[in-house]
């Protein structure tokens, strides 16, 4: 005989009341949150315009050095490929080496915010003219849902991505990027396309393509709050990527636990010697 383990609980009329109670207090915690997501964003798009005087600056530094230096470089490695390195050193995905050869192209990558009528940003890929495509950016735009659901509001928890488009590359030798079969390997302009949800979650498409669609909008904010600001220390290698914390967190662990090694045998030794 089948059991549920899950049932729901049994409340007096008197605890149902206080726990309505309680529900209410909760839903307005939540009205809270979101007005003060709406400040914030409010808040980072009055500062857009200071922080892109400041890349600004960034990108003539790296102008000036490309011109100074140009022929010089070493690929991949000097100054000149900057975001080249920025991307390898912090994007998770996969950059084929002929990715690479377009990217040295790559001139700088900026974030553009849009408050009204949508919440949403813009992750703008800029590029110097190049033989491989006539786009001088390219862009991948993700929107934000920042209202909890009308039909259940309690489970608001906070803003969250909940669609991306990007854009459509004008490749000059279309069929020199075409993928010739299934088996040829990803390319990081793969960005630029991403998969349609299926609107039937019974779709047998729809777990996969929803886990690409859930990796792809983490991507999207780590591009906009990590990279961008400190892609310096990212070009440096002085920043791990976003998948290194977890690994951090378990070298302090160990250099803890070999202190309290070192620690217990130091007052072994002094017993002994006593």
């Amino acid at each position: 005989m089948h059991v549920n383990l899950q049932q729901t609980p049994k409340f007096t009329e008197d605890e149902k009341k206080t726990i309505d109670d309680l529900k209410e207090l909760y839903l307005e915690t939540i009205h809270l949150d979101v007005a003060l997501q709406r400040d914030i964003y409010n808040l980072e798009k009055a500062f857009e315009d200071r922080h892109n005087v400041i890349f600004e600056k960034r990108k003539k530094i790296l102008e000036d050095f490309r011109k100074q230096n140009h022929g010089d470089s070493t690929p991949n490695e000097n100054v000149s490929h900057f975001w080249l390195k920025v991307l390898k050193s912090s994007y998770t995905e996969f950059i084929s080496k002929k990715d690479e050869k377009i990217l040295t192209h790559l001139n700088d990558i900026r974030a553009r915010i849009y408050n009204e009528p949508t919440v949403k940003f813009d992750i703008e890929f800029h590029f110097d003219p190049n033989e491989y495509f006539s786009n001088s950016y390219l862009t991948k735009t993700y929107y934000l849902n920042c209202l909890p659901d009308a039909d259940d509001p309690l489970s608001y928890d906070g803003a969250e991505i909940f669609k991306c488009e990007g854009c459509v590359i004008d490749w000059k030798s279309p069929k020199d990027h075409d993928k010739k079969d299934d088996m040829e390997q990803s390319s990081f302009f793969d960005f630029f396309t991403p998969p349609i949800l299926p609107d039937d979650s019974e779709d047998p498409n729809y777990c996969d393509i929803n886990a690409i669609l859930q990796n792809d909008f983490e991507l999207g904010f780590y591009l906009k709050e990590r990279v961008i600001p400190k892609a310096v220390i990212f070009f440096t290698g002085e920043i791990a990527d976003c998948q290194s914390s977890s690994d951090s967190e378990t070298e302090t662990d160990d250099t803890e636990d070999e202190s309290d090694v070192e620690g217990e045998e130091e007052e072994s030794s002094n017993g002994t010697d006593k």
